[in-house]
């Protein structure tokens, strides 16, 4: 794989999302979540830069939380890639388990499959970097209590008619902003 599946560039266009995690089939084998980050903009121009160049996979780590808001469950994941020392490459990843099948499935995915895929993109979706990591059995515990709580806390909300995954979405994205002060030249990154 060269680029991005042209239905995840799609849908990341779409919805204007610069990472995402969908259940895929790599090579023709079994089903299972990855992470597309797209890597654009002005702001990641020296994070293109390493990742291109990178001989061994980028360090990266990925956060979970559970966000019981008051109209649906979210399940945040957060994708550091340690590319620029002090300023690592951030994305947060909104499930909501609750209204999206997929996002259900992605979990349910992580807390079975052995390795997780990121792949990271340039600015027209062409893959720079590809890398996986394990999945132990810790990881998989996790990731099945994200879907189990999730599920639960939003089967209470839609019995009182409370159910609503936009609100709590648009709470939580209401507090985002952008990364800047990136302005180093690539050709000053120190090896």
């Amino acid at each position: 794989m060269d680029q991005f599946p042209k239905p995840i560039q799609d849908a990341m266009r779409a919805s204007g999302a610069a990472a995402t995690c969908v259940p895929v089939q790599i090579d023709q084998g079994q089903w299972e979540s990855a992470l597309f980050i797209h890597v654009a903009g002005p702001e990641c121009k020296q994070d293109r830069y390493i990742l291109k160049r990178a001989a061994a996979p980028t360090p990266a780590t990925l956060q979970t939380e559970l966000l019981t808001h008051d109209s649906a469950a979210i399940v945040l994941l957060r994708l550091e890639a340690l590319t620029v020392p002090d300023d690592p490459l951030a994305f947060e990843i909104l499930l909501t388990p609750g209204k999206v099948p997929s996002h259900y499935e992605c979990l349910k995915l992580l807390s079975q499959q052995a390795r997780l895929c990121w792949f990271f993109g340039d600015t027209d979706y062409r893959i720079i970097q590809a890398q996986n990591q394990e999945i132990g059995a810790e990881q998989h515990e996790n990731f099945e209590a994200l879907a189990r709580e999730g599920f639960a806390h939003d089967s209470v909300l839609r019995m009182t008619g409370k159910y609503d995954a936009n609100a709590a979405l648009a709470e939580i994205v209401s507090h985002y902003e952008l990364r800047q002060d990136v302005t180093r030249d690539p050709g000053e990154i120190e090896h």
